[in-house]
């Protein structure tokens, strides 16, 4: 099963070249403008979705920040571009802990790997410290 990505932002111009090379390493790109991506999230289910505005402003941060706040969509990593550095903030779901919920990176398929596969790289259990080890006496002395 293909990974699905959706994704947004002000000019398709832009977002073809990055749709493109995504598309060419294998995975399904789905690209809308930002008023309308709560309904394509709902219509298309992404596992990840990708703000990529050609010039970062006040109304592509605030729909970065709307997915990132609404509980609808905690399961879903995000992925924002910074385009003054060209680095991709990675915002993984809000799940994990908050430590490694964010990340950058220099390339966008690392980026989608970070968001991606961190859940299976994370322990599932959690560790118990035992605070009632007795040490030898000798583990004392100075």
């Amino acid at each position: 099963m293909r990974i699905r990505i959706l994704m947004t932002g002000a000019e398709q111009e832009y977002m073809r070249t990055e749709a493109e090379m995504l598309k060419d390493r294998g995975f399904l790109v789905y690209t809308c403008e930002e008023e309308n991506i709560e309904e394509a999230i709902s219509e298309i289910k992404p596992d990840l979705v990708f703000v990529n505005p050609h010039d970062p402003g006040l109304h592509s941060t605030k729909v970065y920040h709307e997915l990132l706040d609404n509980i609808k969509y905690a399961s879903i990593p995000v992925i924002y571009t910074l385009s003054e550095d060209d680095v991709y903030l990675v915002n993984r779901k809000r799940t994990a802990s908050r430590d490694k919920r964010n990340m950058i990176t220099d390339n966008i398929v690392d980026g989608i790997k970070c968001a991606l596969l961190a859940d299976s790289i994370t322990p599932k259990k959690r560790v118990r410290i035992n605070r009632n080890i007795q040490f030898p006496y000798y583990a004392f002395r100075a």
